[in-house]
Parts: structure tokens; C-alpha cells; sequence
């Protein structure tokens, strides 16, 4: 029983994401019919790089492809499309460090820490008019270094790009 409780927590410690999307709720997205690709980089240190650079590539940019395609924007390869898709992915070593506090101390003691070093790895991806105006971007924190990297690079792109519609808002009625 204990064995599944652990493995229930890690995996889904695993899973857990943690995504931001920044938009303006009041731009009107109904006159952007085309996007292109941008800058892709992956700030991974060379040294620590597990999937292949052209690899990590293709997936963000076949994540985002679908999901755009799928809310209706058609891909271009030209400098004349509506939005400009480019996105920052990779892990860095992170440090973490708080005070125990009066409860975790050892009697006698009153000043104790403790700290873990960790992966964390982001995906960043913004879209942006003809102008280099931001009309949105997605922040995601994930993993890019398990087998699994793929699923959850098109869960990241899914999830930021839910609420992302071209269709006309609905004007609310206002009662008289």
C-alpha cells in the first residue's frame, strides 16, 4: 500500500503544470487569419541536453501548428503572416532554500534550513502582430528531460491556447 501511495505522488508531481497566459481580454482576434514561425531557442546548457535540438524543435513547433490550425489560422512561410509564433524551452539547474522556523529546529537550536537543488524546465511562447505587438503569451512549467517530454510540450501549448479564439465576442445585453 505504501509502494502506491509513493508512486501516486510522484507521478503526479510529474504531471503537475503550472501555466500562465497573458492576453488583452478586449482585443478583437477575428481580423488575424495567418501565422508563421518566429525565433525558437532552447536555453538548455549544451551539456545537459538529452533530446536532440531539432527534435525539441519539432515538437513545440508541431504543438503550437495544431493548436493554431485548429482554431482556424492557416500556417504561411512568409514574413507578410498576421502573427509571429516564437517560443524560449530548456531546463536550468534551480536552487531552493527556506528557514525551518521555531517547529523544525533541534532543541536548542534556532536556526535551521534546508535546501534542494532541481530541474525545472519552461516553455515560453508568445505571438505577436506584423507590429511586434504582444497579443499573447503562454508560460509553462514542465519537463523537457523525461521520455514523456513530447506529451507534455503539446499539454503546455493545449492548455495556454484554450481560451484563444477568433471568433467575435458575444456583447453581454444590458437590462433596462
Amino acid at each position: 500500500m505504501r509502494l502506491w501511495v509513493v508512486f501516486f505522488f510522484l507521478t503526479t508531481s510529474l504531471w503537475a503544470q503550472d501555466i500562465e497566459v497573458e492576453y488583452d481580454k478586449n482585443r478583437d482576434l477575428t481580423g488575424y487569419k495567418t501565422f508563421r514561425f518566429g525565433e525558437g531557442e532552447i536555453i538548455t546548457p549544451k551539456d545537459q541536453r538529452v533530446i536532440k535540438d531539432a527534435t525539441m524543435h519539432q515538437w513545440v513547433k508541431k504543438a503550437i501548428r495544431e493548436e493554431l490550425t485548429g482554431k482556424g489560422l492557416v500556417f504561411v512561410d512568409s514574413a507578410k503572416a498576421d502573427l509571429t509564433a516564437s517560443y524560449i524551452i530548456g531546463s536550468l539547474q534551480r536552487s531552493d532554500m527556506q528557514n525551518l522556523g521555531p517547529m523544525g529546529t533541534a532543541p536548542g537550536s534556532t536556526d535551521q534550513t534546508w535546501s534542494r537543488n532541481f530541474q525545472q524546465s519552461s516553455l515560453i511562447i508568445d505571438l505577436n502582430d506584423r507590429s511586434n505587438i504582444l497579443i499573447w503569451r503562454i508560460q509553462g512549467v514542465t519537463t523537457t528531460t523525461t521520455p514523456d517530454a513530447e506529451n507534455m510540450i503539446r499539454e503546455v501549448v493545449s492548455k495556454g491556447f484554450k481560451k484563444f479564439s477568433l471568433k467575435p465576442k458575444k456583447e453581454k445585453k444590458k437590462k433596462k
